[in-house]
């Protein structure tokens, strides 16, 4: 990894732990959601479809509240300017990026442990295959939300936009995933079930990263 990307990302980590308004936005909208869709269903027995269904929409809209302002701290605290004079475009990139899955992979754990403890049908029957495609998903949602932040970045109404955007973009990954994850809800050895999803998600993941850091240098510098 690039030097410069390194200390980015040890940058957004550091200024993250002291102010943390970021993770605790995201957690507490995750919970607040998930505590909203437990309470308005009480003893009722929810089918594997519905609840990765409530898994992905909590997972997706708590990712918008908090990779919203990967880029959009930069321009209200004034750095953005800096990034674009010393900083390389594909380091800001990887750096964003990879601050960007820390953020989605974290939030994916709390929502799963959030998920376990109020949804008593909420039962994985194949871990491995659920953690690998809870993975992809969150690497997809980080990419999406890396470029997509960029470009919002200097808008008007800059929080709104991330969910517009990338509902469409993400569309192919959220039924992969929400598919994948019904799958190993009900089956013990479900890779022949989600052996297609998983190949949506990886292709999906492989192309728009790419994409995104092909793009990102001219949308970032434009």
């Amino acid at each position: 990894m690039p030097s410069t990307a390194t200390a980015l990302l040890r940058k957004d980590f550091t200024i993250e732990f002291r102010t943390r308004f970021g993770v605790s936005a995201v957690v507490m909208f995750l919970l607040v959601t998930v505590a909203v869709i437990a309470f308005s269903t009480p003893g009722e027995q929810l089918s594997s479809s519905i609840l990765s269904a409530f898994f992905w929409i909590a997972l997706f809209f708590g990712g918008m509240t908090g990779l919203a302002r990967s880029f959009i701290a930069e321009e209200e605290r004034g750095t953005a300017f800096l990034l674009r004079v010393y900083a390389p475009s594909d380091s800001i990139f990887i750096g964003k990026f990879l601050f960007n899955l820390a953020m989605m992979l974290s939030l994916a754990l709390v929502s799963v442990l959030a998920f376990l403890f109020f949804f008593r049908d909420f039962a994985v029957k194949d871990w491995p295959m659920f953690l690998l495609q809870l993975v992809l998903g969150a690497t997809g949602i980080a990419s999406v939300s890396t470029i997509l932040s960029a470009i919002i970045g200097r808008a008007v109404q800059k929080g709104a936009l991330l969910p517009v955007l990338a509902l469409p973009v993400l569309m192919p990954l959220v039924i992969a995933t929400t598919d994948a994850t019904r799958i190993t809800l009900e089956v013990a050895n479900s890779w022949d079930g989600i052996r297609e999803n998983i190949l949506i998600l990886l292709s999906f993941d492989v192309a728009i990263t790419l994409v995104s850091y092909v793009l990102f240098d001219v949308i970032w510098k434009d």
